[in-house]
C-alpha cells in the first residue's frame, strides 16, 4: 500500500512539473499612440482562447499563457485591435479609431468607456467648436445635442444663452445646469448690476474656445445623480487640452472677422416719406371720425394753429407735433448700428518629454476683440492657460489645470429698457435728425430720447471689468495596480468692477444731472475632492469600476454698491464727484455644500452592464431635518449583438444595444435667495437716531430640495460601420418645488417660500450619423438630430392660476403657455379691428373690452432639429449646419408700438404696417385702420401679435484648406491651414413673423426690441511649428 502511495505522489509530481512547464508569464505595457500614456482597461487575451486579462490604470498587465499559445490579442473600445506575438515582454501602443473615437464619456469625476455608460450622454469635439465663433464656447453645443435648448436673448458679444436640457425642471429656483470645467465646479450664473435691463454677461466667455478638447452634456439620472443637489438641470463638463508625451508643437492662429445686423422679417422701419404719408392719413382719419371731439382738432384750436384738415394742413400738424425737420430722412436703425469687427490671436504650446515621467504640459494665451454691430457695446479678453501633467514615478502623478482671463465688456446705455439703441431706432420718427443745424444734439424727439448722443464721448456708460482665476490641481496616488486615490483641489475666483452712468444726454439722467453707480463683486468658489477607486477585471470577463468620494465646498460672494446723483459738469463722472448720495449698500453671502458620493459599474464580457450610483448632500441653505438630500441612480445595458444567435447578423449590424436608467436629482438653488429657508431681517434704518432692523423674510424650517426623479430607455445602433442611430425616451418629474406662498398683509410681508409644486417633462431624441463614402482622399459624413419635449404643469401652490394680461401658468398646461384675447381680424367695411367673444365660439366685437381670453399655444417648440454634413477631400474640408425649431409661439410685445395704428403719434411705422393696412371699404386688410392718437384699444395685448415660431436657419458654414507636406517642407512649417467661417447666416422664418430673427427670443417667447444675435463671418489660418 505504501508502494502505492509512493507511486501516485511521483506521477502527480512529474504531472505538475510538466504542468508548469507549460505555462508561462507574460507582462508588458499598452500605451496610447497620441499621447504615450498607459491605458487602463484594455482587454488582453489569448488568441483563440477565453484566456485573458485587462490592464491596469498605468497599462501595465500580466498573463499566464500555454507554451502553445502564438498571439496575445489587444483591443480596446476607442481603439484599433492590435494582434502580438508571444514573447516575455509584450510592449504595444494603440492608435486611436477614428470611428470609435467619441467613445469615451468625460463625466466630471473621472472618464469612463461608452461602451460601459449605462446613461445618456453626448460629446461635442474641438472639430465641431472650431467650424463656429462666438466668445461663449457653449454656443458650440447648438444643434450638436439632441434635447438641448438653447435661447439667446441676446447677440451682444459675451452675453449669457439660457439653457435647457431636456426641458425646464422648475418654476421659481435655478434652471441653468451645472457646469463642470476639468472636474471641478465653475460659477455660471449671469452677472451684471443692470441685469433688470437685460445688461448681463456670461461667466462662460471667460474661458477661450480654443482652449477646449470636448465639451460633454450629461443628460440621465445615470450620467448626473453622481452630482446630486446640482443636478437637476443637467450637467455640462469641459475638458481643456492637454500636452502630449513625445511631442514639441507650437501653433498660432489669427482670426478676423466682421458682424452684420440680420435681415429683418417684414421689420423694415420707413423713410421720410412713407412715415409722413401714413402720419397725416391717420390725421385726417382722427379728424373724419372724431371731428371737435378729436385730439387732433383739441391741439389745432387750443395751441391756436389752425392748419387746415387737408393733406397739407396735417402734414404742417405734424411736422409742429413731433417736430421735424423738413428735407431730414433718418435712418435712426442705421444711426446707432454699425459693421462689427473681430480680431483674434491665439498661441498655444502642447509639450511633453519622450520619457514616461517626463512632464507634460499645455501653454496658450489668446487675445479677442469683438466691436458690435450695435455701437457703445463691445468686449475684449485676455487669457492664458497652463495646464500639466506628470508621474515621476509608477506610483504618483500629479497635475495642475489653470487659467486667468481679464474681461472688459462696454454694455452701452443706461437709464431702463426704453432706452436701449434698439428700442429708440424704432420709435424715432425719419423727420428728426440726430443733430440741429447748429450742430448740438438734437432733443426734440420722441419721448426726449437722442440714442445716438447717448453713445456720444459724453453719453451713457455701462462698463464691466473682470479679472478670473481658475485653479485645479490634483495628485494621483497608486496604492495597488487595481487601486487608486485622487485628491482634487478647485478655486474658482473672479473679481468684477462695474460702472454705469446716466448722462445729461437722457431724460432720466438729465432730470437728476447725471446718475452714477459702482459695483464691485467679488466670488470665490472653492472646492475639495478626494476620491478612491478600485478597477479591475476577474477571469478576462468580470470588469469592474468602483468610486467613492467626499467633497466639500464653500462658496463666498462680496457685494458693494453705491450710486448718487447731481453732478458739476457732465465730463467727470465718478461717482464720487456726485452730490447727492443715492444708494450704497454691501452684501456677503457664504454657502457651504458637503458631500459623500458613490458610483460602481459592473459589465460580464462586455455584453451585460449594471451601474449605480448614490450621493449624499448637505447644504447650508437648508435647516433642521432638510439639511441632508440623498440622490441615487440604476442604470443597465445589454448588447444584444454580442450574443451567438446574433451571428448572422455580423456582416451587416455591428452594434445593438439597449439601456435603461432611473434615479434621482435635486436642485438646492430654490427660492429668490441663498437663504429661502431662513428668517431674514434687513439693518441700516434709522429712527430718532437710534438704528433699526425690518423684517426681510419668513423662514421655513420644512424647506427642502427640489427633487427630480428622471427615467430614460435608449437603443444604440451601428449598422456596416458607417450608420450610428442613438434613440431616447426620457420621462421626468420635478416634486417638492418652491412657491411663494401668500400670507396675511398683517404680518407686513406677503409671502413665504414651501415645498408644493410639481412639474413634469418627458420625450424623445433621436441622432442618426451616416458616412456617406470613405475612401482614401474623400470622406462625406451626414448627421440628423431631432427631439421633442412636452413639458406639464402638474401641481401649484393654489388652485387658482397664475395669470398675466398674455399668458398663464396652470396646472396641466405648459410653463409657457399664451393665454389672451383672441384677434378677429379687420373688419373690411369700417377697418376697425375686431376680438372674438368669451373663451370660445366664433361671436366677435369691437370692444376689446367684451373680448374673452383663450388658450392659443405655448412658446415651446413641439421639435427641434438639426441637419450637419461635413466632407473632406485631401487637403480640403467642408461643413454645413441647419437649425430648425417647430411649434412654438412667438408674442411680439414690441409690435404693439412698431405696428401702432397712430395711437403713438409721431412715432415710426414699420413697412408691414404700410403694405397691409385698411384705406377703404372692401379692403381685407391685416391692420386696422390708421387713426392718430385716438384709437380703439387696437394695440391693445391680444393674439394680433402674436407669431409662429417656426423657422429654418443656415446655422453655420465653414470651409479650410490644409497645404500639403511638399509645400510646407520648403516654408520651414509642420503645419499650415487656411479657414473661412460664417454664422447665423440665413433665417427662413414663418411668413407671419416679424422680426430679425426667431431663434433669437428668449425661452418664454415674449420678443422686445432684442439685441438680434448678428451674422458674422471670420477668416483666419494656423500655423503649426
Amino acid at each position: 500500500m505504501k508502494k502505492l502511495i509512493a507511486l501516485v505522489a511521483i506521477l502527480g509530481l512529474i504531472g505538475l512539473q510538466g504542468a508548469f512547464a507549460q505555462t508561462r508569464s507574460i507582462k508588458g505595457t499598452v500605451t496610447s499612440k497620441e499621447d504615450g500614456m498607459g491605458l487602463p482597461g484594455v482587454n488582453v487575451t489569448v488568441k483563440g482562447t477565453t484566456i485573458g486579462t485587462a490592464t491596469d490604470i498605468d497599462g501595465n498587465f500580466t498573463i499566464s499563457v500555454s507554451a502553445d499559445a502564438k498571439t496575445l490579442v489587444f483591443s480596446s473600445i476607442s481603439y484599433q485591435s492590435v494582434e502580438m506575438p508571444i514573447q516575455d515582454v509584450v510592449n504595444v501602443v494603440l492608435e486611436a479609431d477614428t470611428k470609435q473615437i467619441d467613445e469615451v464619456i468625460v463625466t466630471g469625476y473621472g472618464v469612463t468607456r461608452k461602451s460601459a455608460f449605462t446613461g445618456a450622454a453626448t460629446t461635442v469635439g474641438k472639430k465641431e467648436m472650431e467650424g463656429k465663433f462666438s466668445p461663449d464656447p457653449v454656443r458650440a453645443l447648438e444643434g450638436n445635442v439632441t434635447g438641448l435648448q438653447m435661447t439667446t436673448g441676446s447677440g451682444q458679444p459675451g452675453s449669457p444663452a439660457t439653457i435647457f436640457i431636456r426641458g425646464r425642471n422648475s418654476l421659481n429656483s435655478g434652471t441653468q445646469p451645472l457646469y463642470i470645467v476639468d472636474g471641478v465646479p465653475f460659477t455660471s450664473d449671469v452677472q451684471g448690476m443692470r441685469e433688470n435691463e437685460g445688461q448681463t454677461f456670461s461667466p462662460l466667455s471667460t474661458i477661450s474656445p480654443s482652449d477646449i478638447e470636448n465639451i460633454t452634456v450629461l443628460k440621465d439620472a445615470t450620467a448626473t445623480s453622481i452630482y446630486g443637489a446640482r443636478a437637476a438641470n443637467g450637467v455640462i463638463v469641459i475638458t481643456t487640452k492637454k500636452g502630449k508625451q513625445g511631442s514639441f508643437n507650437v501653433s498660432f492662429t489669427a482670426r478676423l472677422g466682421f458682424e452684420k445686423l440680420p435681415e429683418a422679417k417684414n421689420y423694415k422701419l420707413l423713410n421720410a416719406s412713407k412715415f409722413t404719408e401714413l402720419s397725416v392719413e391717420a390725421a385726417l382719419n382722427n379728424y373724419a371720425l372724431k371731428g371737435a371731439a378729436g385730439t387732433v382738432d383739441y391741439y389745432n384750436t387750443a395751441y391756436g394753429l389752425n392748419f387746415p384738415y387737408d393733406a397739407a394742413g396735417m402734414k404742417d400738424f405734424l411736422y409742429w407735433y413731433t417736430p421735424g425737420v423738413e428735407g431730414v430722412d433718418t435712418d435712426w436703425l442705421k444711426e446707432v448700428t454699425r459693421t462689427g469687427m473681430i480680431n483674434q490671436y491665439t498661441i498655444d504650446i502642447q509639450s511633453g518629454g519622450k520619457e514616461k515621467t517626463s512632464m507634460k504640459y499645455y501653454l496658450s494665451v489668446d487675445y479677442l476683440t469683438n466691436t458690435a454691430i450695435i455701437k457703445g457695446k463691445d468686449l475684449s479678453r485676455y487669457n492664458v492657460r497652463f495646464n500639466f501633467d506628470q508621474a515621476p514615478s509608477d506610483y504618483i502623478k500629479f497635475g495642475l489645470n489653470s487659467n486667468f482671463s481679464h474681461t472688459e465688456t462696454n454694455m452701452g446705455a443706461g437709464g431702463g429698457y426704453f432706452s436701449d439703441p434698439m428700442t429708440q431706432a424704432y420709435m424715432q420718427a425719419p423727420i428728426n435728425g440726430p443733430k440741429n443745424e447748429d450742430g448740438t444734439w438734437n432733443f426734440s424727439t420722441v419721448n426726449g430720447y437722442n440714442p445716438v448722443a447717448q453713445r456720444s464721448g459724453l453719453g451713457d456708460k455701462s462698463l464691466a471689468k473682470q479679472n478670473r482665476a481658475l485653479f485645479s490641481p490634483y495628485v494621483q496616488v497608486n496604492i495597488t495596480p487595481d487601486l487608486f486615490f485622487i485628491s482634487r483641489e478647485g478655486m474658482d475666483a473672479y473679481f468684477m468692477d462695474e460702472f454705469g452712468y446716466w448722462s445729461f444726454l437722457q431724460p432720466q439722467g438729465k432730470d437728476m444731472r447725471g446718475m452714477g453707480e459702482k459695483g464691485n463683486t467679488s466670488n470665490i468658489l472653492l472646492t475639495s475632492t478626494n476620491t478612491m477607486n478600485y478597477l479591475k477585471t476577474f477571469g478576462g470577463v468580470h470588469n469592474v469600476n468602483i468610486m467613492v468620494g467626499q467633497e466639500a465646498q464653500k462658496n463666498t460672494i462680496d457685494y458693494a454698491y453705491l450710486s448718487g446723483s447731481n453732478y458739476a459738469v457732465d465730463y467727470l463722472n465718478q461717482v464720487s464727484l456726485t452730490s447727492i448720495p443715492g444708494s450704497a449698500k454691501s452684501t456677503k453671502d457664504e454657502i457651504i455644500l458637503q458631500s459623500y458620493f458613490g458610483n460602481a459599474q459592473y459589465d460580464y464580457n462586455n455584453k451585460y452592464y449594471l451601474s449605480g450610483s448614490f450621493r449624499v448632500d448637505g447644504s447650508s441653505r437648508f435647516v433642521k431635518d432638510n439639511y441632508w438630500g440623498k440622490f441615487w441612480s440604476v442604470g443597465a445595458k445589454y448588447r444584444i449583438s454580442s450574443e451567438s444567435f446574433m451571428e448572422s447578423t455580423k456582416g451587416w449590424l455591428n452594434t445593438l444595444m439597449v439601456r435603461s436608467s432611473y434615479g434621482t436629482t435635486g436642485n438646492q438653488t430654490v427660492g429668490g435667495s441663498w437663504y429661502a429657508a431662513r428668517n431674514l431681517y434687513d439693518f441700516g434704518y434709522n429712527y430718532n437716531q437710534k438704528p433699526g432692523s425690518a423684517h426681510l423674510q419668513f423662514g421655513n424650517d420644512d424647506l427642502k430640495w427640489e427633487y427630480t426623479a428622471k427615467f430614460n430607455v435608449g437603443m444604440d445602433i451601428t449598422i456596416f460601420d458607417r450608420v450610428s442611430i442613438t434613440a431616447d425616451y426620457y420621462d421626468h418629474k420635478t416634486k417638492d418645488m418652491v412657491f411663494e406662498v401668500p400670507v396675511s398683509e398683517s404680518t407686513g410681508l406677503d409671502a413665504y417660500y414651501k415645498n408644493i409644486g410639481e412639474l413634469s417633462n418627458k420625450g424623445y431624441e433621436l441622432s442618426i450619423n451616416v458616412n456617406l463614402l470613405k475612401t482614401n482622399d474623400f470622406n462625406w459624413d451626414v448627421t440628423l438630430n431631432g427631439s421633442h419635449n412636452e413639458n406639464r404643469i402638474e401641481k401649484l401652490s393654489t388652485d387658482a392660476p397664475i395669470s398675466s394680461t398674455y399668458t398663464i401658468i396652470e396646472e396641466g398646461k405648459d410653463i409657457y403657455t399664451f393665454k389672451m384675447k383672441e384677434w378677429a381680424g379687420v373688419d373690411p367695411a369700417t377697418g376697425r379691428g375686431m376680438w372674438y367673444k368669451g373663451e370660445s365660439g366664433e361671436e366677435t366685437t369691437f370692444n376689446y373690452n367684451e373680448a374673452g381670453k383663450r388658450y392659443l399655444g405655448s412658446a415651446s417648440p413641439k421639435f427641434q432639429g438639426s441637419f450637419s454634413t461635413n466632407f473632406s477631400y485631401k487637403g480640403i474640408d467642408f461643413a454645413l449646419q441647419l437649425t430648425t425649431s417647430v411649434g412654438g409661439k412667438i408674442y411680439g410685445n414690441n409690435l404693439r408700438y412698431d405696428e401702432h395704428t397712430g395711437g403713438s403719434f409721431g412715432n415710426n411705422f414699420t413697412e408691414y404696417v404700410y403694405d397691409n393696412r385698411w384705406q377703404k371699404p372692401g379692403d381685407n386688410a391685416k391692420v386696422p385702420q390708421l387713426v392718430a392718437i385716438d384709437g380703439f384699444n387696437e394695440s391693445a395685448h391680444s393674439s394680433r401679435y402674436l407669431m409662429s415660431g417656426d423657422y429654418v436657419k443656415i446655422r453655420s458654414i465653414s470651409l479650410g484648406y490644409n497645404l500639403p507636406k511638399e509645400i510646407l517642407q520648403k516654408m520651414f512649417v509642420k503645419s499650415l491651414r487656411v479657414f473661412a467661417t460664417a454664422d447665423n447666416v440665413y433665417t427662413f422664418a414663418a411668413s407671419d413673423y416679424r422680426g430679425f430673427d426667431p431663434s433669437g427670443i428668449g425661452a418664454n417667447g415674449v420678443q422686445w426690441w432684442n439685441y438680434p444675435t448678428p451674422r458674422t463671418y471670420t477668416f483666419g489660418l494656423t500655423l503649426g511649428f
